[in-house]
């Protein structure tokens, strides 16, 4: 969630201190993409700009510190089991596609540095 007048990368930063416990700077996250999305729901239609980003920074998943009304558990996923279950439709993942999309996108940049 993006506060007024709050940057997509300052809302991951507290968010990411919210909800598990993890210090982050703005120098360990990259925006890896964006996109236009809209929801109806009845008479409301909630249009949406959404950011994509990743934080690289090294985490012991045993520190963490979950924000029981937000976060239920974490896993670790490798990014060959991610990029798998994103190309088999999104095999017991979250099938909102903007955001693995772009994570894909962004495996193929790396590769090629």
């Amino acid at each position: 969630m993006y506060f007024l007048g709050e940057f997509g990368f300052e809302a991951v930063i507290r968010e990411t201190y919210e909800e598990l416990g993890i210090d982050v700077n703005k120098n360990e996250i990259t925006c890896i993409g964006s996109s236009i999305s809209s929801q109806v729901k009845g008479d409301i239609k909630n249009n949406h700009f959404n950011e994509y980003y990743i934080v690289n920074k090294d985490v012991d998943i045993k520190s963490l510190k979950l924000q029981e009304d937000e976060v239920q558990d974490v896993l670790w996923i490798d990014k060959a089991d991610i990029t798998s279950k994103v190309k088999n439709n999104y095999d017991g993942i979250t099938d909102k596609e903007g955001c693995w999309e772009f994570l894909l996108k962004y495996y193929e940049w790396l590769n090629k540095k």
